[in-house]
């Protein structure tokens, strides 16, 4: 049942914005409105949270959101429910905080879906968040100093340019509770000034646009490319580590103070019907529960989800000992059979060593993995030693892409002379093409070499790498109906039969090989092999 904003609650003395609010939940989906106000000296604080993701910009570009702190003395927060979720998942203080469910004054959707947080079921992922943030901050300041010994100033200013921006992405996310990656860092730092007044003393202004000290810092950029020092200001260097600790000290004190405010939300008692959890997130506890009953591991990273008429695929990569393509296959059938018919997996498992001794290749691909944000369980500590200036390295990636091509080539050249009533040989050709062929596309898209995984967990990382080729899954049903991928199973192990393959089926066959290989041949040359 709806519920409907209630004009005569006490808090919002303002009753034009009463009346707007009300307005906006008749135009769009919203799906919570919260308030949240610390003391009667500072901003009233609105979060308003919307059912659709497409809704979020056209809110926030009202006239009367983007002019509320100079009419009123109030603040608005316009988040997708989605990205609600998502960062109450990763411990962001800010949604735990002020979208608590004691704050709403709105509501579409069941109290019981909003988030509910006390200190004692929130306290691990609050930590993990503000552990995170400490964390790349160290490794940033770390490789500052590693340019400044080797007298890089380049290299020194553009590192700490990206330190501003990391303070910056968290000052948003504790303060506004979401980021504005697409806007440049001046106009991000300005935005700030209207929720952090103090940050503006940080920075002199340039212009009516840019802030003087980033752009000395983005300066950084032309001078990468031409190699000309001279023009960076050396003499700066103190400013900008002074300015970096003072904006580090605001998100300290940030941290500590949403830290404060769930403290002392009372511990409220929650059975299954009052889970707060989304369906996403109780899928992937399900998986998380799974997984580790069957096979004991280190890590559980979730990295992708795709959602299919049929059902839906969550991909997982697994950190362990004892994850070889067998394992891994068995470990996939059990959790597969236990979870039923309710998704799809698709998991890649290494040991940490083996990751570590492959980055050389395959770090693009691990890195954008292996973030805070996508750990689900970890039992240890260890941190990876990602290595700096990485350029991608594809070897024998002209090997593979040559094995998958040639096995194309004969599937065409024994089609072309098979005899009429004898097609032997076709089914096993079309099958290994295939497989090669899947494999080669992930390492030539992804940086990444799967293992020997199934041909389904193959196709979905060709998916997770070009989404596009989902359009040929319609000629996969032509083939072989919703069963395409146990019959390619089925065709590339041993078996002692007689083809039954029709013309019809045949040409499906080489319209898909010709597709793929193509497909293959395009991305591999982007690489300056085939």
């Amino acid at each position: 049942m709806r519920t409907i904003l209630n004009l005569d609650i006490p808090k919002l003395e303002n009753k034009a914005i009463s009346e707007k609010l009300q307005q906006l939940t008749r135009e769009f989906q919203i799906a919570y409105i919260f308030y949240h106000q610390e003391s009667e000296l500072t901003p009233e604080h609105l979060i308003i949270v919307t059912s659709e993701l497409k809704d979020v910009q056209t809110i926030r570009s009202r006239k009367w959101i983007r002019n509320s702190r100079e009419n009123s003395n109030c603040l608005f927060h316009v988040i997708f429910r989605g990205k609600m979720e998502f960062e109450y998942k990763m411990g962001n203080p800010f949604i735990a905080s002020c979208c608590h469910r004691s704050g709403v004054i709105y509501r579409s959707q069941l109290i019981e879906e909003c988030p509910n947080a006390d200190w004692s079921s929130y306290k691990k992922k609050f930590k993990r968040n503000q552990e995170s943030y400490y964390h790349d901050r160290d490794t940033l300041l770390a490789e500052a100093n590693g340019f400044g010994r080797h007298d890089s100033l380049t290299g020194v200013f553009l590192t700490y340019l990206s330190i501003f921006l990391h303070a910056v992405r968290h000052l948003e996310m504790l303060y506004i509770g979401c980021n504005f990656e697409k806007v440049n860092l001046h106009e991000r730092i300005k935005q700030l000034t209207g929720y952090i007044p103090e940050i503006e003393g940080l920075f002199v202004k340039k212009n009516g646009r840019e802030y003087y000290l980033v752009s000395e810092l983005e300066r950084a950029k032309e001078t990468g490319e031409n190699g000309d020092e001279t023009r960076l200001n050396e003499n700066l260097q103190e400013s900008i580590i002074e300015t970096e600790l003072k904006m580090n000290e605001l998100v300290a004190v940030r941290f500590a103070a949403l830290k404060k405010k769930i403290k002392a939300f009372g511990k409220v008692k929650t059975d299954n019907k009052e889970s707060c959890a989304s369906p996403i997130e109780q899928e992937l506890s399900e998986i998380v529960v799974t997984i580790r009953k069957t096979k004991e591991v280190e890590e559980i990273y979730f990295f992708d989800r795709l959602d299919s008429y049929r059902r839906t695929t969550y991909f997982i990569l697994l950190i362990g000992e004892g994850l070889g393509t067998e394992n891994l296959g068995r470990l996939q059938q059990t959790a597969t059979a236990k979870l039923g018919d309710k998704f799809d997996l698709v998991l890649i498992g290494h040991s940490r060593i083996w990751i570590q001794t492959n980055l050389f290749a395959y770090q693009s691909f691990f890195r954008e993995i292996m973030r805070p944000e996508n750990l689900l369980f970890s039992s240890h500590s260890n941190l990876l030693h990602w290595e700096h200036r990485h350029t991608p390295e594809y070897p024998d990636l002209e090997y593979y892409y040559s094995s998958a091509a040639k096995m194309t080539s004969q599937y065409f050249t024994l089609r072309k002379n098979s005899a009429q009533d004898n097609m032997e040989g076709l089914e096993d050709l079309f099958g290994k093409s295939m497989l090669r062929i899947f494999r080669t596309f992930v390492f030539a898209r992804l940086s990444y070499l799967p293992n020997y995984l199934s041909a389904g967990s193959l196709w979905k990382l060709c998916l997770y790498a070009e989404p596009r080729l989902e359009k040929m899954e319609f000629l996969f049903e032509k083939l072989g109906g919703d069963r395409f991928f146990q019959i390619l199973a089925h065709i590339n192990r041993f078996h002692h039969d007689i083809s039954r393959m029709t013309e019809e089926k045949l040409e499906l066959m080489d319209e898909i090989l010709m597709i793929l290989n193509l497909e293959l041949k395009s991305v591999c040359q982007r690489k300056a092999i085939g």
